[in-house]
């Protein structure tokens, strides 16, 4: 897939503070990617270089094959940008501060589209003072969109929704990068939403890239750890336990979660079925994104 973004030996210090360190990362055309990593990792800086509100101390970004630095005009008019605390005229409508949005950025957009994405266009002339958090957040995000960027620079875009407006959010975002081939780069701390959303992520940390993976292969399975559905769980847990290639066995209802030491799922049930166990299912529990993240944060 051709390349959207490439980022190669980043560096940006605030006096002795490094806050992104020789950082190198590509993005692909239409690709959803994430930036995990905890406060202070580097994610923010990144993106305010990214969408040109910082400046970089070393190291070079091309965005749609075109250096940043010297194409900077053309990429912004190309790139919409959700950053964190937007910030509109109060006292104006949603729609007129989009329009004034599309005077700045001087291009033709249908405003009452962006704000249909967003499911706001029935407040449309509603001034925005008395627009709740979470209607402000998706007015940001209408903003972002107003001009049907190629590149999408997401800081938090959920920040303040409710459980069903971030579901919207998330499959607009998911249906503009499958449909309309959007670049988007996204950043959340709810893990769940970057594992339902991203392609890839990156993890940073004290402004170092610690890995960088295709989320698909990190949620495969663990065949180290299982939940057998059986009668007796307390039971088969207190003989399991016993077992050297065991590492731990606890009953739940209707089964026991069992971590393997060594063992494998076939010894786990030919074990059981010899002890004139009934077996009603064998899962293998699911990698999780948070599993991965504190993994290659704590290796």
């Amino acid at each position: 897939m051709p390349v959207c973004i490439e980022i190669a030996d980043l560096t940006k210090r605030y006096g002795s503070v490094v806050a992104v360190d020789a950082l190198s990362l590509s993005v692909e055309e239409g690709e959803v990617f994430g930036l995990l990593g905890p406060n202070g990792a580097g994610k923010s800086t990144t993106l305010n270089i990214l969408t040109g509100l910082a400046r970089p101390t070393s190291g070079s970004i091309s965005v749609f094959n075109t250096d940043l630095r010297r194409n900077a005009l053309e990429i912004r008019s190309r790139t919409g940008v959700l950053l964190e605390k937007p910030a509109f005229y109060d006292h104006l409508t949603a729609r007129r501060n989009l329009w004034l949005q599309a005077r700045i950025a001087q291009r033709n957009v249908t405003i009452d589209r962006a704000l249909d994405l967003v499911n706001l266009l029935h407040v449309a002339s509603q001034k925005v003072r008395t627009f709740s958090q979470g209607m402000r957040q998706r007015l940001a995000l209408a903003q972002a969109l107003l001009t049907e960027p190629e590149l999408l620079v997401l800081d938090e875009p959920t920040a303040g929704l409710d459980v069903e407006s971030t579901r919207e959010v998330l499959r607009l975002l998911r249906f503009l990068a499958d449909e309309a081939k959007v670049t988007i780069v996204f950043t959340s701390h709810m893990l769940h939403e970057v594992e339902s959303l991203c392609d890839r992520v990156a993890v940073l940390n004290k402004g170092k890239l610690v890995d960088c993976s295709h989320v698909d292969t990190l949620l495969s399975y663990d065949p180290s750890i299982v939940n057998v559905l059986l009668d007796a769980p307390e039971a088969a847990a207190k003989r399991l336990i016993k077992e050297t290639w065991v590492d731990d066995a606890v009953a739940d209802k209707g089964g026991v979660s069992v971590r393997l030491d060594g063992g494998n799922v076939h010894q786990l049930t030919s074990f059981l079925l010899s002890k004139g166990y009934v077996i009603h299912g064998v899962i293998p529990r699911r990698r999780t994104l948070q599993d991965y993240f504190m993994k290659v944060l704590n290796p």
